[in-house]
């Protein structure tokens, strides 16, 4: 089964706050974890993944927070995936070699499997959070087709 993990589900919630208020408020942690009702140290961890990805800039101090290192249209889905799962693999025998799969260069459901894999990519890489934020103002679903 395919499932979009509690690690990703929460970053994209905290970066939706960040960039509905982009160019406008500094976030501090614990106002991120109050308003998505997320665990102070879980998303400590995201948004440490997520400044080394260099999706989000932290500030310390008593004013100190996280804002979007980016504006969120310039932000893509791809990113954001990668920075807190990895690269994407939807099944691992795609991406070794050989000496691991004997079968590999006559494995019929191989190229199924990697036509698919660059298609989730593409689409990934074509989507913004900012299309994620417009989807919501606008009170509709975010169509991708």
């Amino acid at each position: 089964m395919f499932k979009i993990s509690a690690k990703l589900d929460c970053s994209l919630r905290a970066l939706i706050l960040l960039g509905k208020n982009y160019g406008k408020e500094v976030f501090s942690l614990n106002k991120i974890s109050e308003e998505e009702g997320v665990s102070k140290d879980f998303l400590a961890q995201l948004m440490l993944d997520l400044k080394k990805a260099n999706i989000v800039e932290s500030f310390k101090g008593i004013s100190g927070g996280y804002i979007l290192k980016r504006p969120p249209s310039e932000i893509t889905l791809k990113e954001i995936f990668e920075a807190i799962e990895g690269p994407l693999s939807i099944i691992e025998c795609i991406h070794t070699s050989e000496k691991i799969c004997k079968i590999q260069n006559a494995c019929a459901p191989k190229r199924a499997w990697e036509y698919i894999e660059k298609k989730i990519l593409e689409i990934l890489e074509s989507f913004t959070l900012e299309d994620l934020i417009m989807g919501m103002e606008k009170n509709k679903e975010v169509i991708l087709l």
